[in-house]
């Protein structure tokens, strides 16, 4: 018969069981950082992507419109065009406008280069409360103007900010050309965003922007003109039509001259468009301030507010874009 020896059973150590748990928790820890890196990974991922969609969106959109400025439809009856009302005495709008450094606000008219309700240099001093980069941006603001297609009823070529189709003139007068303007605003919740407002030629009103692209925090713009010099009347002579120098949009106007400013806006060749995108809180991998060129480096100048633009060390990731389109249409009234 055996006898049970219970006294040389043992258990662990008080020493073995501390190693144990520390080590469980060493290995508990390691997974627990694994997992949080690669969330963070996956989320920073995630949100470039979102950025680039929106970027995208915002950019094909833009330059979409873009390239309709100053289209005429030769072939509609009546047939319209800045020539014609040159000829009868007349001095059209421009086909494009737009203000340095802006807030916008309702041009209340379609004689847009006549309006008073937006300066340039108001985002200087006009965001009010909200000193941070959602406002305090240098953002500009774009005017392009075309003709629509088929009358009565819009054929669908000629579309605008919105991509609602565009009709063709109804009467001699280019008042009725589509007008889209693009501009940067913030939403209730104080994100900024790429906004469209245009002109409603069924209700003969101003459609109140309509924001296009969340996060686009900045939108800066350069015009690539034909002789041109800044502030300045233009000469008679048309130039070669290429471009000869980049400028703001606040170097195109002529002070007391309204028709020379709008005759410098009509030698417009090409828009430099250049747009700074921000993702959530978090979205970057990590808290750093930054500094941003919009439009480029070779576009980034200290008289160009917007055009170096830093920000907060906000946990935001943040991307940029900027395209030129040369425009397809002769702006000129020859």
């Amino acid at each position: 018969m055996k006898t049970l020896h219970l006294g040389r059973q043992r258990g662990v150590t008080l020493v073995e069981m501390l190693v144990a748990l520390t080590l469980g928790l060493l290995v508990a820890i390691a997974a627990m950082v694994t997992l949080v890196v690669g969330r963070t990974g996956f989320n920073s991922v995630d949100a470039t992507t979102q950025l680039i969609d929106r970027e995208r969106f915002a950019a094909d959109t833009v330059a979409r419109v873009i390239a309709q400025a100053g289209f005429e439809d030769q072939g509609a009856d009546p047939l319209v065009t800045r020539a014609i009302v040159k000829r009868m005495g007349g001095d059209p709008e421009p086909d494009l406008f737009g203000w340095n450094n802006a807030l916008y606000a309702s041009p209340g008219t379609l004689a847009i280069s006549g309006s008073t309700t937006m300066t340039d240099s108001s985002r200087t001093s006009g965001c009010g409360a909200v000193t941070d980069t959602s406002c305090a941006n240098g953002s500009d603001v774009l005017v392009v103007r075309f003709q629509g297609s088929g009358n009565p009823t819009a054929d669908g070529a000629m579309v605008n900010c919105r991509g609602e189709s565009e009709p063709g003139l109804a009467t001699g007068s280019l008042d009725e050309r589509a007008a889209n303007i693009f501009y940067v605003d913030r939403d209730a919740a104080g994100e900024p965003g790429l906004y469209c407002a245009y002109y409603n030629r069924a209700t003969a009103a101003w459609v109140a922007g309509q924001p296009l692209v969340e996060g686009v925090e900045a939108m800066q713009v350069l015009y690539g003109t034909d002789r041109v010099t800044p502030l300045s009347t233009p000469p008679a002579a048309l130039g070669d039509t290429i471009v000869d120098r980049w400028l703001r949009a606040d170097q195109l106007k002529v002070a007391g001259n309204a028709a020379a400013t709008r005759e410098n806006w009509r030698r417009v060749r090409a828009i430099r468009v250049g747009l700074l995108l921000r993702g959530a809180p978090g979205s970057a991998q990590e808290r750093v301030t930054g500094s941003f060129n919009p439009l480029g480096v070779a576009y980034a100048h200290t008289n160009d507010v917007g055009s170096t633009l830093a920000t907060a060390a906000d946990g935001r990731l943040r991307r940029v874009v900027n395209f030129t389109v040369h425009l397809r249409n002769d702006l000129s009234t020859r």
